[in-house]
């Protein structure tokens, strides 16, 4: 009987086989270098100082607990947030408390302001105010012609109604003072502000840092402008 000698026709078999799977092994690899470009240019954006005024959307703290985002034609960039918590006059419940991140291009003084609102139907003095704190305490009061650096959370607040309104300052009850509030930067850098629940149903629309500018300068300037930012 003749015999046949198979091997050639495996040894083909194998070779175009293989070729077959290293075919489509290269067309699921992803593209390299769209990969790369594409981390190349993706933007940060960071929270920052820009012509004496340091801007902070409500919206851009990191919510949790009892504080929700709505959305409202009358607040900038159509956005605030509400505290719908209970009431925490006493002490800070920190489940409800939220953090901003941001930088400062340079040492120095800032005042500190905000736009809020109250409902209207709630008493004058409700609604109103929150704790505040700038972690490692650059936070200050001026007290007895002196400042006060702020170790712990304070009461800041104000009044406005139907309209966000400007303002803003700590009432102080131990040592007991009404001050505005000033963050003093000493150095450039990211820096952390924290802000605690403490009455119900208070709305916040941005907090306005300024420094290099008179009160009502920055009134003025912030009231139309939304988030101060850099991209890079």
């Amino acid at each position: 009987m003749k015999k046949f000698n198979f091997l050639p026709l495996i040894v083909l078999t194998l070779f175009f086989s293989c070729s077959d799977n290293d075919n489509n092994s290269e067309m699921v690899l992803p593209d390299e270098e769209n990969v790369n470009e594409a981390n190349v240019n993706e933007e940060v954006c960071t929270i920052t100082n820009k012509d004496g005024l340091l801007i902070i959307e409500a919206e851009g703290f990191e919510l949790k607990g009892n504080w929700r985002i709505v959305e409202d034609d009358k607040a900038s960039n159509g956005k605030y947030i509400e505290y719908f918590g209970a009431n925490q006059y006493q002490t800070q419940n920190l489940a409800n408390e939220i953090t901003v991140k941001f930088k400062v291009t340079a040492s120095g003084n800032y005042r500190v302001r905000w736009y809020m609102r109250q409902p209207e139907t709630v008493e004058d003095d409700k609604s109103n105010d929150v704790w505040i704190y700038f972690p490692e305490d650059v936070g200050s009061a001026w007290i007895n012609n002196e400042v006060y650096f702020l170790k712990h959370y304070e009461k800041f607040v104000s009044r406005g109604k139907i309209d966000f309104t400007y303002g803003g300052q700590l009432d102080m009850h131990d040592p007991k003072s009404s001050s505005w509030m000033t963050a003093r930067f000493p150095e450039a850098g990211e820096y952390t502000l924290k802000i605690c629940g403490r009455s119900q149903h208070f709305q916040l629309d941005k907090l306005v840092l300024s420094s290099g500018i008179t009160d009502n300068e920055a009134k003025e300037q912030s009231e139309a402008k939304t988030e101060t930012i850099a991209c890079e």
